[in-house]
């Protein structure tokens, strides 16, 4: 049986992460000046220290086919509508929707302002 070798390229990054339990990501080749099977991990800016995360989008108010949600700079309206409705019901449904989300933006500036 012949042993299998792998060459790790930053290998304190690598046992920091494996030490504490997590995954590590990156790539697996062939060198080709040594011809040995190499580990190279990924330098993501999310392991790094004092990485931002960007924060998630809140919940305002959920639609039955959708949600409205604010973000640190927008208003977001998602609506998903299946295509068998028809043009007449789904043009219905965005309309009645988009009425839900304006009462709702402003039940929301009501409730900062008071």
């Amino acid at each position: 049986m012949k042993k299998k070798l792998i060459n790790i390229q930053d290998i304190t990054v690598v046992m920091n992460r494996a030490s504490r339990g997590l995954t590590i990501e990156g790539v697996m080749f062939i060198d080709k000046h040594t011809h040995h099977l190499t580990f190279k991990p990924y330098n993501l800016a999310k392991y790094q220290p004092g990485y931002y995360q960007r924060t998630k989008p809140k919940l305002i108010k959920k639609l039955p086919w959708g949600a409205l949600k604010q973000s640190i700079r927008n208003n977001i309206l998602r609506l998903s509508v299946p295509q068998a409705l028809g043009t007449a019901q789904t043009i219905a449904i965005f309309n009645n929707h988009v009425a839900q989300a304006n009462d709702a933006l402003i039940d929301l500036e009501l409730k900062e302002f008071c």
